[in-house]
C-alpha cells in the first residue's frame, strides 16, 4: 500500500503503473516527449513546448465535429425535411441518414403526433371569473341565424400530413388552424336555427371538418384533420334557466303529443274495424235480398210455367196452399160453393199432409 493513498499527490515520487500507462499513450498518440529540449526564438527565449501538438488536436476535433455533423437520425414518428442552401431538396423517411455539412440542414417534422386545438375552454385553465375564464367565454359565444345566442365549445384534433408544405407554407400552424376553424363554425352556426344546432351535433360538427379540410388543402397547409368534436352546446349562463324551462315545455308537449298518437293508434284501427264490419254486413244482406228475389222470381216463373198448363189444377193447389199457411190450427177445412145447392164433400188435408189417405 503506497503512503499517499491520493493519485495526485506524489510530489516527486515514483508513479504508479497507471499514470506510466496514461504517459505513454499521451507521447504515442501527440508525439509528445517528456525530455525534449524546449526550443529558443531569436531572442533567446525558449518557445513554450506542444504548439504543434495542440494544432493537430483542434484539426481531429474538427474532422470528428464534420464527421458528426455528416449524418443524422430521423425517429419513427418523424419526417425529415432537407434544406440545400436553404431551398428545399428532398424528404427523408426515418433512419440514418447522410448530410452534407454546411452545405445542407434538415428540419424534423414529427408526422404521427396528434395535435389538438380547444375552444372555448382550456383543460389547464379552471371555470371562475378570471380574465383567462372569461375571455374562453367570450370565444365561445356565437349567434345563431334566428339572433339567439348559443355558447358552444369545441375540440380540433390533426397531423402532419405533407411535412414539405408544412415546413414552407403556413408560418403559424396553431394560429391557422384555430382562424381557420372559429371563421367556418361561426358561419355554419350563423346561418342555421338555435333549435337546429342544439339537436343537430354530428351534422354541423362534419360540415364544419369538410369545409375546413378544403381551405387546408386549398392553402396547402399539409395537414389533415382527424375530427371535429362539438362538447358543450349550451345558452349562456344568464338565460340557461329560462331555456331549460322551454325545453322541458317542449319535452312535454312531445310527451302528450306521443301519448295522443298512441291512443289514435288505439282507436282509429278499432273504429275503421268497426266501419268494416257494418260494410261488410251490409253488403251481405244487399247480396242476401238480391239472391232472395231473384230465388222468388224463378220461384214465381216456375209457378206460372206450370200454371199456365193447367191453370184450374195449381190455382186450386195455390188457394189451399195460402189457406193452409193462414190456417195452421184449422184440422177440417169446408169448402163452401154458392152454385151447389149442397155441402161439397169434406175435403181431408190433414191427412194428406201427414200422409195417411181418408176413410171413404
Amino acid at each position: 500500500m503506497p503512503d499517499n493513498p491520493n493519485p495526485w499527490g506524489n510530489k516527486g515520487k515514483k508513479p504508479n503503473e497507471l499514470d506510466e500507462l496514461i504517459q505513454q499513450g499521451l507521447k504515442k498518440l501527440f508525439g509528445m516527449k517528456q525530455d525534449r529540449p524546449r526550443s529558443i526564438d531569436p531572442d533567446g527565449k525558449p518557445k513554450p513546448p506542444g504548439g504543434k501538438n495542440f494544432g493537430f488536436i483542434i484539426a481531429i476535433l474538427v474532422i470528428v465535429f464534420i464527421v458528426f455533423q455528416s449524418f443524422y437520425q430521423v425517429n419513427p414518428s418523424e419526417k425529415g425535411v432537407v434544406l440545400r442552401f436553404g431551398k428545399f431538396n428532398n424528404v427523408t423517411e426515418p433512419g440514418l441518414h447522410f448530410l452534407i455539412p454546411f452545405i445542407e440542414k434538415v428540419i424534423k417534422v414529427d408526422v404521427d403526433t396528434i395535435r389538438k386545438e380547444e375552444f372555448g375552454f382550456r383543460q389547464n385553465i379552471p371555470r371562475g371569473y378570471t380574465q383567462a375564464a372569461n375571455s374562453l367565454d367570450l370565444e365561445a359565444l356565437m349567434i345563431t341565424a334566428d339572433t339567439n345566442v348559443i355558447q358552444l365549445n369545441w375540440v380540433v384534433q390533426y397531423r402532419i400530413r405533407d411535412a414539405e408544405y408544412f415546413v414552407f407554407n403556413i408560418k403559424d400552424t396553431t394560429a391557422a388552424v384555430r382562424d381557420i376553424s372559429e371563421s367556418v363554425i361561426r358561419r355554419l352556426v350563423g346561418n342555421r336555427d338555435f333549435d337546429y344546432v342544439l339537436n343537430n351535433r354530428a351534422e354541423l360538427a362534419q360540415s364544419t371538418l369538410e369545409e375546413m379540410q378544403e381551405l387546408l388543402d386549398k392553402y396547402l397547409s399539409g395537414i389533415q384533420l382527424v375530427v371535429v368534436q362539438l362538447q358543450d352546446l349550451n345558452p349562456p349562463d344568464p338565460v340557461r334557466p329560462s331555456f331549460n324551462e322551454v325545453n322541458q315545455a317542449d319535452q312535454d308537449k312531445i310527451r302528450l303529443g306521443n301519448e295522443a298518437q298512441k291512443e289514435a293508434n288505439t282507436r282509429i284501427p278499432k273504429a275503421r274495424g268497426t266501419a268494416r264490419k257494418a260494410i261488410e254486413e251490409a253488403q251481405g244482406y244487399r247480396i242476401e235480398r238480391i239472391n232472395r228475389a231473384e230465388g222468388d222470381v224463378a220461384r214465381f216463373n216456375a209457378i206460372y210455367s206450370e200454371y199456365a198448363k193447367a191453370k184450374q189444377v195449381t190455382k186450386t193447389r195455390m188457394y189451399v196452399e195460402t189457406l193452409r199457411a193462414a190456417l195452421p190450427n184449422a184440422k177440417d177445412i169446408v169448402v163452401y160453393d154458392q152454385g151447389q145447392k149442397g155441402m161439397i164433400p169434406l175435403l181431408n188435408l190433414g191427412d194428406a199432409i201427414s200422409g195417411t189417405r181418408p176413410v171413404k
